[in-house]
């Protein structure tokens, strides 16, 4: 008899989950997540392509997402998917799981409206020359792999955590922040830190070390709902060797200006995310 009454039991959880799946696929209003998501980016300056359509389980999918501005293409993924998870329904969580496949890349997203642990982020093999955002905002030819693992907790004050950040095999060539360029650099070493402390988040020293260089590039990150219209308000120090100097000179005489001490340029890069300017 207990045997059949936790089969029948279990039979109407699995009744109940099923039809769940049903009405959540057959009412999630996709249209009206297409218009607000539309509305949001067009503020912007942003827009998205496709539309969106639904999963089996419920959720949303892009498949060759893309997001441009005026400048063109910013971010392309072959897939990208944000669903709901089910399980921690039943103890009172809200969770979502996102992922997107970029080039050869993956980043997977897991994300907590609700509860301590808010955010757990995985990214491995995503490769800067699949990201047009540097070659239609920075004008840049770049290469690398980019790599991140964090987590972030909530508390009363905001969200807080780390997220760690590292490129393999970066290059770069062409950068132009407004009227400035950058000096060209390769098989530079460049890992670095990503904190967020009570909501607010910054970039802790992101080192990049190559052959005759070293530069580090520091400041707060715009985040949130209008993150490409927030000003930005950014560092970036440039420790050239004499060879290295010498081969770029044009580049270091245009820089003069931001000359701190022999050797050191610290240059404040303003602006916002779709036109970031050294000012």
């Amino acid at each position: 008899m207990k045997i059949a009454l936790l089969a029948r039991r279990s039979g109407i959880v699995v009744a109940v989950l099923a039809l769940f799946i049903i009405f959540c696929y057959i009412l999630f209003p996709t249209g009206k997540i297409d218009a607000v998501l539309g509305r949001v980016l067009l503020q912007q300056g942003l827009t998205l392509s496709p539309s969106v359509h639904k999963t089996l389980l419920p959720g949303l999918a892009w498949d060759n997402f893309l997001l441009s501005s005026e400048k063109g293409p910013l971010l392309k993924c072959e897939t990208l998917q944000v669903r709901a998870l089910l399980l921690p329904l039943f103890i009172g969580r809200a969770v979502f799981a996102g992922s997107a496949a970029i080039g050869k890349g993956q980043l997977e997203v897991r994300h907590a409206l609700n509860g301590k642990a808010a955010l757990d982020l995985n990214a491995e093999g995503i490769s800067f020359a699949e990201i047009p955002f540097f070659k239609n905002v920075l004008g840049a030819k770049t290469s690398g792999n980019l790599w991140s693992k964090g987590t972030l907790q909530r508390s009363a004050k905001g969200l807080s955590g780390d997220l760690k950040v590292e490129v393999k095999q970066l290059e770069f060539s062409g950068v132009k922040l407004g009227a400035f360029p950058l000096p060209d650099a390769t098989n530079l070493k460049s890992q670095g830190m990503i904190r967020v402390s009570d909501g607010q988040v910054r970039l802790e020293s992101f080192t990049l070390e190559g052959d005759g260089i070293y530069m580090r590039l520091s400041g707060d990150l715009p985040s949130g709902a209008n993150a490409a219209v927030t000003p930005l308000n950014m560092s970036l120090e440039i420790m050239p060797k004499p060879d290295f100097l010498e081969k770029q000179k044009l580049v270091f005489m245009l820089l003069a200006k931001f000359m701190a001490s022999p050797g050191v340029y610290k240059v404040p890069i303003k602006g916002t995310l779709l036109k970031p300017e050294i000012l």
